[in-house]
């Protein structure tokens, strides 16, 4: 029988004993964060999903997920309801979500705030040359994709239409889908959100193999309203950039990228994903969509809700001036 440790001898084995438990202890675990992006089959998706990688690489705090969506608009919904804690957005849908104005009447939330606008990007209109579309006008009645079912494209081409008095026949469907329907000819066109103003779509490109496709563009009227509407950006895409489009189209358009609620994202959590966000350089360059990435600072700084505290402190760390109206009032700088 093993004789009891005396009081200094049981003293020293419990403090062994506990040097030994801290030395093997696991560091304070990371808080999960959810990442609503977009469909697995964009190519946006494997862009946010190498975004986490970064952020999960410079940051202690947090590790990022991400959640495959239907698009910004099903993103959006997500982190309002508290579903992820971060997401893609339209950043022009964002401040009726803030305000609970439109269709967020009576369901603001105050805490969204943005951590980066990554794009502004436009959705051009695609029909078939011989449908008689010449015009935006000339929609009324024909059978129009709005754009991928779920997207925040659908969202906002809905809600321009009904402002501008032209009711096509809607035809609601996943972009894949619309893309098959374009091609047996049970619609006459569809709206298709493009990753630059001076590059092709791939998917239009892909059709306009076998397809006599006309891409078709806003007044300048009709512009000026889409822009005083706050619902849309207008681009001019220049001549060219399609095969059969000899002159200049004006094509609405989204600024896109991501938010987060204050209240789910730590300052020094929304700091790590400024620093991946806007200090990876090349490594940014190498998985952006179509390659040169815009000026990520300049975007973010025209945000239509305030900026996430994180990212004021990293911006102002780097000389960046950043303005009164997009800082947020927990920044305490």
């Amino acid at each position: 029988m093993k004789q009891l440790a005396n009081g200094h001898g049981l003293r020293a084995l419990l403090a062994g004993s506990a040097l030994a438990l801290t030395a093997a202890a696991p560091a304070a675990a990371q808080q999960q964060i959810g990442f609503a992006t977009t469909s697995s089959s964009s190519g946006w998706y494997s862009f946010y999903a190498s975004l986490a990688t970064m952020a999960n690489r410079v940051s202690d705090e947090m590790n990022v997920s991400v959640i495959e969506t239907g698009g910004a608009a099903d993103s959006q919904a997500m982190v309002h309801a508290g579903q992820a804690e971060m997401g893609i957005a339209n950043y022009l849908a964002l401040p009726a979500m803030m305000e609970g104005t439109g269709d967020w009447e009576g369901r603001g939330n105050e805490s969204l705030r943005a951590i980066a606008i990554l794009s502004a990007t436009p959705n051009v209109l695609a029909v078939h040359a011989d449908s008689g579309i010449e015009s935006v006008d000339d929609l009324a009645g024909m059978r129009i994709n709005p754009g991928g079912l779920g997207t925040a494209t659908e969202a906002v081409t809905l809600a321009l239409f009904e402002q501008l008095g032209i009711e096509p026949d809607w035809q609601l469907a996943g972009m894949s889908d619309a893309a098959d329907f374009f091609r047996d000819r049970r619609i006459d066109g569809f709206f298709k959100t493009s990753g630059a103003i001076d590059q092709p779509d791939s998917l239009i490109e892909e059709l306009q193999a076998t397809i006599d496709i006309t891409m078709v563009g806003f007044s300048p009227e009709q512009a000026a309203m889409i822009e005083e509407s706050g619902l849309a950006l207008t681009f001019e895409v220049p001549a060219g950039v399609y095969a059969n489009q000899p002159e200049p189209v004006i094509a609405k358009g989204l600024a896109y990228g991501y938010f987060a609620r204050a209240d789910s994202i730590t300052e020094q959590m929304a700091y790590d994903l400024a620093q991946a966000t806007f200090g990876s350089g090349e490594e940014m360059a190498a998985i952006y969509p179509g390659g040169n990435p815009p000026d990520f600072t300049e975007l973010t700084l025209s945000s239509t809700i305030p900026l996430h505290a994180g990212v004021v402190r990293y911006l102002v760390e780097q000389g960046i001036d950043v303005p009164e109206s997009v800082i947020p009032p927990e920044y305490e700088g």
